[in-house]
C-alpha cells in the first residue's frame, strides 16, 4: 500500500519558488503610486457621480427587493 512517505520526506521548496519573484514596489518604496489601482479609483469615482457605481454593502438588489 502506498503511503506518501518519498513525497513527506522531500525538502520543502516554498522559500526557492518565493525568491524567484521580486519584492513589490509598494513594500519597498511607499511613495510608489501603482498606475492601475490610481486608473480604477479614477474610474470609479467617475462611475459614482454618474450614478452608475456599485451599490454600498448591504444596498444591493436582494436588500432592497420588498417582501
Amino acid at each position: 500500500m502506498r503511503s506518501g512517505r518519498k513525497v513527506l520526506r522531500k525538502k520543502l521548496i516554498g522559500d526557492k519558488v518565493e525568491s524567484y519573484y521580486p519584492e513589490p514596489i509598494h513594500k519597498v518604496d511607499p511613495m510608489f503610486e501603482d498606475p492601475l489601482v490610481q486608473r480604477r479609483l479614477d474610474k470609479l469615482d467617475r462611475l459614482h457621480r454618474r450614478g452608475k457605481g456599485p451599490p454600498k454593502k448591504g444596498q444591493g438588489k436582494r436588500a432592497s427587493k420588498k417582501k
